[in-house]
């Protein structure tokens, strides 16, 4: 059995959040608390303070090095998904001399930065930094990730490695600068409620002009999830180390290309197709078992939703 997870917005994270730069501030070198923390990645209605009091847990997990602390802030997820805050501080109490970019973000990235469990079957996920109060000795970053889990399994309870090499400087010109050596390695275990919803479908659909079943749609507040079988397999070819050929990524795009539409009780309709997704796919046999997740750049309340449109199926959602 072959397995490939990846993500399948390039953009990912940067696209689909819109980060608040206001809001609560910091004092220098603390932490803000979980509801602080997710004012700042997730937008909404006042409903959300609700859901990251239920669903949201502190960390304070960290490491230092090269005059840098990193600590995990908060955490809040499902299932398969989840979202951390990290606080990275300078030890030295100055600011970080860093020019955010015209959408907010700061041109900063960690050198393979891991944050995942030994037990899932690999995952894809993205991440960027912001400054939440410009001027303190501290600034955040947000890492959001998918886990593909064995079935029946979830990333509730298991120990997450975070591995962060260098912390790096890219405006888009020249090359990268270092701005800190580190490496940062920590390990904690993931701890919240589960509050999504699964559904068991066993429906048939066409996903690329191939028939396919879709076999469980799973609903949370930050993410929706769907497993799906279809009957076929991609003509992969083979290919050289490093980025996937473009026939390789067609070949993969055929399977994974499924439209998922939430429908509200309000009449609306919300399309997620330019959002922030990862797409998984196993071979076994003549079968290709396809997941797909899917994060919001907004909590959703499970209650105003009437049903999920599936590759062209409506899945009631009560």
């Amino acid at each position: 059995m072959r397995q490939t997870w990846r993500v399948a917005a390039a953009c990912g994270l940067a696209a689909a959040f819109v980060v608040a730069l206001g809001g609560a501030a910091y004092a220098t070198g603390a932490l803000r608390g979980v509801t602080a923390a997710f004012d700042d990645v997730f937008g909404g209605p006042p409903a959300q303070t609700e859901i990251v009091e239920k669903i949201g847990r502190p960390i304070g997990a960290s490491a230092s090095a090269d005059g840098i602390t990193v600590t995990a802030d908060s955490i809040i997820g499902d299932k398969f998904n989840y979202v951390i805050v990290y606080n990275v501080e300078k030890d030295d109490g100055t600011p970080f001399d860093v020019e955010p970019l015209e959408n907010g973000y700061l041109p900063l990235f960690f050198e393979g930065a891991v944050a995942a469990a030994y037990e899932s079957q690999g995952g894809g996920g993205s991440g960027y930094f912001f400054d939440a109060v410009p001027g303190d000795n501290a600034i955040q970053y947000v890492s959001q990730y998918m886990a593909n889990m064995a079935e029946g399994d979830t990333i509730i309870g298991k120990t997450l490695h975070v591995d962060f090499g260098k912390l790096v400087m890219h405006s888009g010109e020249g090359d990268p600068e270092t701005v800190s050596n580190g490496p940062w390695k920590m390990k904690f275990v993931v701890n919240y409620e589960d509050t999504s919803k699964s559904i068991d479908v066993n429906k048939s659909c066409v996903v690329s002009n191939m028939k396919a079943s879709i076999d469980q749609v799973t609903l949370s507040p930050i993410a929706i999830n769907v497993s799906y079988t279809v009957e076929g397999t991609p003509n992969i070819k083979q290919q050289g180390s490093g980025r996937m050929s473009d026939h390789n990524d067609s070949e993969y795009d055929r399977f994974t290309r499924l439209p998922l539409v939430l429908n509200m009780k309000d009449g609306s309709h919300v399309e997620l197709v330019q959002l922030n997704m990862s797409e998984g796919l196993s071979q076994e046999g003549d079968l290709s078992r396809c997941r797909k997740s899917v994060m919001f750049d907004q909590f959703l309340n499970l209650d105003d939703v009437r049903s999920v449109t599936v590759g062209g199926i409506e899945i009631p959602c009560s």
